[in-house]
């Protein structure tokens, strides 16, 4: 079993960021990961936020330690990430662990200062700033798809409900590839 698998969703239109992400994920200085590629349809325009993350239910059986959402058009920007990541677990087996990301054309990192160590808030943290443990992904994936509330923060706020050891690594570790428009999901048409 690995140590962490980055689930990257595929938008059809997007093959060059496909190229980056996958790039950054081999750029680790750990292999102590699997990444799992997943489309689940065959629509050439993409399918919409909600289709998308509904789609998170889907991925196949993973075998890996922890679990990381890390979108096509995402990308890790830390190479040492894996092997940092694996001694913080390695400690203290966190349920979720934290830690930074940029979207590119905001000010800042997410989660944004005011949360960061305490609950998540909608509109404060990133969908790719945080990894769970793979019994509480399992356990809560099914969250996602609950789009009132905004799929990614109603997945991490019930999770960190529900569960006690949480670390919060003050590192930057991913962002996006481009700039989102305001209320643009990550699977939106292209």
């Amino acid at each position: 079993m690995k140590t962490i698998a980055f689930i990257t969703r595929v938008h059809p239109k997007r093959p060059e960021m496909l190229e980056i992400c996958i790039d950054s994920v081999k750029a680790q200085t750990s292999d102590d990961y699997i990444h799992i590629i997943h489309r689940d349809d065959d629509t050439e325009d993409g399918y919409g936020i909600i289709m998308a993350n509904q789609s998170f239910v889907r991925v196949p059986p993973i075998d890996a330690r922890y679990v990381m959402m890390l979108d096509d058009d995402d990308m890790l920007i830390d190479s040492d990430f894996i092997k940092v990541f694996k001694g913080i677990i390695s400690k203290d087996n966190p349920e979720i662990v934290f830690f930074k990301g940029l979207i590119v054309g905001k000010e800042g990192s997410y989660p944004r200062g005011e949360i960061w160590g305490r609950a998540p808030l909608r509109n404060r943290m990133a969908g790719f700033c945080f990894a769970v443990r793979l019994d509480i992904w399992e356990k809560y994936i099914h969250k996602f798809i609950d789009m009132r509330t905004g799929g990614d923060y109603h997945f991490i706020s019930t999770c960190y409900a529900n569960t006690k050891n949480h670390f919060w690594l003050d590192r930057i570790v991913v962002r996006t590839q481009k700039k989102l428009g305001k209320g643009k999901g990550e699977h939106e048409h292209a």
